[in-house]
């Protein structure tokens, strides 16, 4: 799910990769679960926050820093190859948030997010001016292209605020507790947007105007969240819309900067949503932006005027299962042309396109994908001048990330990065410098700047593994044949001194839902948790079944419908794999996932009872009559469209046929896989009369983040699986 991204980059906050063991180094020292739960310990190697300076060849990047030490904010100059602090969070002034930095058009200066406001801070003076004064939450605030104003939405109302006279105006006026101007609503920025941020609005391209979605939450079931650890009990009433719900009701609106009324598009007849990554055409015109029907069967482009009211519509897709690409066009001229992505051929790959919908040719093609990583850096970059697009994709091997280019007309097309691993990059907007963000999965973070062949020239930051003084498992890549004699990717960790004539029992560590890919060649593969079981003589498993990411569309699709089955079906041939070796232990074998992952693991003990001795199972979905429309209908369609899949693919419904033995995890305050699941999941084991064990952690949602709540999570999955298997 969508839904499952977020717990799994919270849970990066603990990740480090493997390294080899080397002949005749000295001993090293043992992990704790003190130590591997240290937060911050390992969390944001090396520079984060990646942006260019406008006007100049400066790369700016915020350093975390060690473990209790002052962030700062860094300005590298490709020119001349050097690097120095910018400024550093200030001790005694305002408290700011380093990461929430943007640069001004103009280069000049940066606004911050922090105590009282917004805030900006000049190069020049190198002093912070309070822009700010009255109190409230101004949220995803974002410079206007002539860099004179500051958009924000406040109490759901998009304003807009000048900068040299301080004035704020307000721009909408209907923002409410159920009507979203600029801003998403939980279900839209869990399961559509591309963006790290909620914002739902942009700038025209000559800053006089500004487009935005208003989401109408009015519709949609209020799902209660309880805060326990109160004097006096509270609830909190979440917008959710449960699979076959009614949804948010989406409209798209353009307003003046200066104010006065907005022009609209409402949704059209078999249209349920707008998708909220949005663009304006360059000659700020016409907005462009993508309209889906419920099913999510349908992609059609919109280009509206509107300040004509005419609309046209050049692409529209259709798939029989889903679509998955989401991104608007990339308008490469004034002329209207556009690259256009799609799926249409089975792999996500680039097509050129007129103004007027024709299209002109396929830019890219093969049994490999451009990737669009949710949560990540942009992997598509438009260098304009020079006629080039730069994108990450799959070739040649899906576990990577390299980096490409090709020209607009698809000649010229080149690999620019070549270490087997995860290639991630900036382009600086004239194009004359790219920032390669590299790892594997025995190689920490390195941030390298190359020229636009991809060509070296310098190292900007090298990260060191903050476990390398520890006694680690070893990470081997690994691919095996399902049952169809489809190939499938896994890795494998053994134990630190690691016995090839003694017997280990395995722990499958399971996700295999949609859109995310676990078996990556990247640094943080292999978990400090993971490094902690590998010490005390568990070999951990990771599978990545049908049905994930990475592989194409036709490997997507075998769950349609029919959730947890294929998938299922692919991490059994992993199981059958991992007892053919003379070292697995094939009667202590355990299981362990969070978000979709826990639904798979309470689906693989409740479905192949017979094979997993025990199990950890983390804010599992248990029924998908609990989870959100756009993901769930997606890949489901709707309850009454499909009553069958959703009965065939219920953990509560299998509850009965449990025999291993289980944890249940789940925070209180999980907004977006509620404890219903693991409630529901409990009363059918209660009516089977099976036993379980339960850890309910208060007041945290999906993913944990508290010192406490992260120590005491590990302590109990490493405590469980020491003594049940």
């Amino acid at each position: 799910m969508r839904a499952s991204r977020k717990p799994i980059l919270l849970i990066m906050t603990l990740m480090v990769g493997a390294s080899l063991p080397v002949r005749g180094e000295q001993a090293k020292k043992d992990l704790t679960l003190q130590f591997i739960s240290t937060p911050g310990l390992f969390y944001g190697l090396g520079p984060r926050h990646l942006a260019w300076r406008p006007g100049s060849d400066q790369l700016s990047f915020v350093m975390p820093g060690t473990p209790g030490a002052t962030p700062a904010l860094w300005i590298y100059d490709a020119s001349a190859q050097k690097e120095r602090v910018l400024l550093t969070a200030p001790r005694d002034g305002p408290q700011l948030s380093l990461s929430s930095y943007q640069w001004s058009p103009q280069g000049k200066s940066l606004l911050f997010e922090g105590d009282g406001g917004l805030w900006l801070w000049s190069a020049q003076t190198r002093a912070f001016r309070l822009l700010t004064h009255t109190a409230g939450q101004y949220e995803n605030p974002t410079f206007s292209p002539t860099g004179d104003r500051i958009a924000f939405v406040q109490r759901n109302n998009l304003c807009v605020l000048d900068i040299g006279s301080g004035q704020i105006r307000q721009l909408t006026s209907d923002g409410s507790a159920s009507v979203l101007d600029g801003k998403l609503d939980w279900v839209y920025g869990e399961e559509l947007s591309y963006r790290s941020t909620s914002r739902a609005y942009e700038w025209a391209p000559d800053g006089k105007s500004v487009a935005y979605l208003e989401l109408n939450d009015g519709p949609v079931f209020q799902y209660p969240i309880t805060a326990f650890l109160k004097d006096y009990v509270s609830i909190t009433n979440q917008r959710y819309p449960q699979s076959g719900g009614a949804n948010p009701v989406a409209s798209m609106h353009v307003v003046s900067a200066d104010g006065g009324p907005a022009a609209s598009y409402p949704l059209r007849s078999g249209d349920e949503y707008i998708s909220p990554d949005f663009e304006w055409t360059p000659d700020s015109k016409e907005v462009c932006f993508l309209t889906l029907n419920r099913n999510q069967t349908r992609e059609t482009v919109q280009l509206w005027n509107p300040a004509t009211g005419a609309n046209e519509q050049p692409v529209v897709e259709t798939d029989p299962y889903w679509i998955n690409p989401l991104i608007p066009p990339f308008f490469i001229d004034r002329g209207g042309r556009f690259l256009w992505l799609s799926e249409r051929d089975g792999w996500i790959h680039l097509y050129l396109y007129t103004r007027q919908g024709t299209l002109v040719k396929k830019i890219t093609s093969g049994n490999w994908m451009v990737d669009l990583p949710i949560f990540q850096p942009a992997t598509v970059h438009v260098d304009q001048a020079g006629g080039w697009v730069y994108f990450q994709a799959t070739r040649p091997d899906p576990r990577q990330r390299q980096i490409f280019r090709v020209r607009f007309d698809g000649t010229g097309f080149e690999r620019l990065t070549r270490e087997p691993g995860t290639h991630e990059f900036n382009l600086s907007p004239d194009g004359r410098y790219l920032v390669d963000s590299f790892s594997a999965v025995n190689e920490p973070p390195e941030v390298r700047l190359l020229k636009p062949d991809g060509s070296d020239l310098a190292t900007i930051d090298a990260a060191s593994n903050p476990l390398a003084g520890y006694a680690l498992g070893h990470t081997s890549m690994l691919s095996l044949k399902a049952d169809d004699g489809t190939t499938l990717y896994a890795r494998l960790v053994t134990p630190p001194g690691f016995d090839p004539q003694k017997k280990y029992p395995v722990i499958v560590d399971v996700y295999g839902g949609p859109s995310i890919q676990v078996v990556r060649d990247e640094w943080g593969l292999t978990s400090s948790l993971d490094q902690l079981l590998s010490e005390h003589g568990f070999l951990i498993w990771q599978l990545d079944n049908r049905g994930s990411w990475g592989r194409g569309h036709a490997f997507e699709t075998v769950i349609f419908k029919d959730m947890g089955k294929h998938e299922l079906q692919d991490q059994l041939a992993g199981v059958r794999y991992l007892k053919s070796l003379p070292y697995v232990d094939a009667s202590r074998i355990g299981i362990t996932g969070w978000s979709y992952g826990g639904y798979m693991t309470l689906y693989a003990i409740t479905h192949a009872p017979d094979v997993f001795k025990c199990a950890v199972a983390g804010a599992p979905v248990t029924d998908w009559h609990y989870y959100d429309t756009i993901y769930t209908e997606r890949y489901m369609r709707t309850p009454s469209e499909n009553p069958a899949g959703y009965d065939d693919s219920s953990d509560v419904q299998a509850a009965s046929h449990l025999r291993a033995k289980l944890l249940l995890i789940h925070g209180t305050s999980d907004n977006n896989v509620h404890l219903q699941n693991t409630i529901n999941f409990i009363q059918a084991l209660i009516d089977a009369r099976i036993p379980y064990q339960l850890y309910l952690q208060p007041a945290e949602s999906h993913g944990f983040e508290s010192p406490s709540s992260v120590f005491y999570r590990n302590m109990r999955i490493f405590d469980f699986f020491e003594h049940n298997l």
